[in-house]
């Protein structure tokens, strides 16, 4: 069963004159009308028709600039009766509902609809999200939840409460991703307003005073800072070995089925998109950081260039320039240049010649553009081949002698076959430098996937991690012609 797209159960929530205010040029009066008329009625969610036009009133009174349209009563002039003109398209778009219990007796109920839609406005309005604060509280709670041991093992919990962890666990997250997107909303916020900055001094407290201490910067330090991205890829790993284990999502479609009473094909594909996501939703995090980084990076480039703009192309000489052109402008307006021939100079320049551009001189010299670059690899086919050939074996080079997880796989399948195995550095040798570069390799990942698809994880432990500061101490072994400090490969 394929499940209906999202506009398809849009349109069935609600009515097609939904939007529509959003979109007429008096937007901003249904705007706060829909929030003054949701907090006037409060939990009840209902306010007497009499007091909702009184509040439609006293908006349409704060927005006298806004040019009503004829179906919102631009030709009367009666304010009740404009008033009246917005409730009724208010009650059109079923933002509110007109209920008549009696002849004497008239509410106007909030729609449902609406304040989940007056949530999102304000999400999208708001410039200083308080919320930011807890997002390494919320982060750090779902680390500590799913690093509780056999949080995620189906064969330690039921059903229902293995159901509960995925869901608990996928709606924090969920919430920590919208945080994150809140914080590039931040920057693109100071982006918009260093573009606007009228001086130096404001540019650079814009950029150290301002951005520096903002509500970003508490989730830059939490997530770089506090290691929460290394503990989330471990996670995202447990999690991937889930989301493949049969018993895992049989178990999570079983409380599934249980709770929300689905079908056993239904629960089963929910089970797995759940695992689905959980898994994508730890790995969203980093890319959203990475695109926070970017994005600071960006501000930072654009401050430094607002500044030298500031400061060395728009300085203090341009600006006195460009106010004597405005005061010549003014005292001469009307004037044809063949009159000012005979009129006397106001100053004679301090220098021995001088010469003003104009016309076709004065604009900017055209750019030369580069030829483009010749990337063929030779004329005659006999050099082409062999420029081609070094090419080919420098890239194999280069590969042989590249440190990458599968070389270091194939040492520790080759080395330890069982699991749970630990050998040291001193009881082997490598014989010659392919092997000194798989045990490098070794020292440098904990985990990867051979050819045919095994997962092969290792532990890398030795004195050098209690002695590292004494470096004298730690015993050497001899490796390839070389001495290597000696460590432990334990595989898991």
């Amino acid at each position: 069963m394929i499940p209906p797209n999202l506009s398809e159960k849009l349109l069935a929530s609600v009515s097609r004159d939904f939007f529509r205010p959003l979109t007429r040029p008096s937007a901003a009066i249904y705007v706060d009308c829909a929030e003054r008329l949701a907090d006037e009625a409060g939990e009840a969610g209902r306010i007497p028709q009499t007091d909702a036009i009184a509040l439609i009133r006293e908006i349409l009174a704060a927005h006298p600039e806004i040019v009503l349209e004829d179906d919102e009563g631009a030709s009367l002039r009666d304010a009740r009766q404009r008033a009246g003109q917005i409730f009724n398209r208010l009650c059109d778009a079923r933002w509110i509902e007109d209920q008549q219990l009696g002849l004497h007796e008239r509410w106007a109920l909030v729609s449902p609809g609406l304040r989940p839609l007056l949530r999102l406005l304000r999400e999208l309005a708001e410039d200083e999200i308080a919320e930011l604060k807890t997002f390494a509280d919320t982060v750090r709670g779902v680390c500590e939840t799913l690093e509780r041991p056999g949080i995620l093992d189906p064969r330690l919990h039921d059903p229902d409460p293995f159901r509960a962890t995925v869901t608990d666990v996928n709606s924090r997250l969920e919430n920590a991703i919208i945080q994150l997107h809140g914080v590039e909303k931040l920057i693109s916020l100071f982006d918009r307003r260093q573009r606007l900055s009228d001086s130096p001094a404001e540019t650079l407290r814009l950029l150290y005073a301002e951005f520096g201490a903002g509500q970003h910067m508490v989730c830059y330090d939490a997530l770089r800072r506090s290691g929460l991205l290394p503990r989330l890829q471990v996670l995202r790993s447990m999690v991937a070995e889930r989301r493949d284990d049969p018993l895992s999502k049989e178990r999570l479609a079983q409380g599934l089925a249980a709770h929300y009473h689905w079908d056993e094909s239904e629960a089963y594909h929910r089970a797995e998109k759940a695992l689905r996501d959980l898994e994508h939703r730890l790995s969203a995090i980093r890319l959203v950081a990475d695109a926070i980084d970017a994005r600071m990076a960006s501000f930072n480039q654009l401050s430094q260039q607002r500044y030298r703009y500031q400061t060395e192309l728009r300085g203090r000489r341009p600006e006195i320039v460009k106010a004597y052109c405005e005061a010549v402008n003014l005292m001469h307006e009307g004037t044809r240049l063949s009159a000012l021939r005979e009129t006397e100079p106001d100053f004679a320049p301090q220098i021995p010649e001088v010469k003003f551009f104009f016309g076709l001189e004065s604009l900017a010299r055209t750019r030369r553009t580069k030829a483009p670059a010749d990337l063929t690899f030779g004329s005659d086919g006999e050099s082409r081949s062999e420029s081609e050939d070094d090419t080919l074996a420098a890239l194999r080079e280069r590969q042989r002698l590249a440190l990458t997880p599968q070389r270091a796989a194939r040492l520790v399948a080759r080395l330890m076959p069982e699991k749970a195995a630990t050998i040291a550095t001193s009881g082997f040798a490598a014989a010659d430098l392919d092997e000194m570069l798989d045990l490098l390799a070794i020292a440098a990942y904990d985990h990867a996937v051979t050819a045919d698809g095994q997962r092969v994880k290792w532990r890398i432990d030795g004195p050098g991690k209690t002695t590292g500061l004494e470096p004298d101490s730690i015993p050497r072994d001899p490796q390839a012609g070389w001495q290597m400090e000696r460590f432990e490969i334990s595989r898991l």
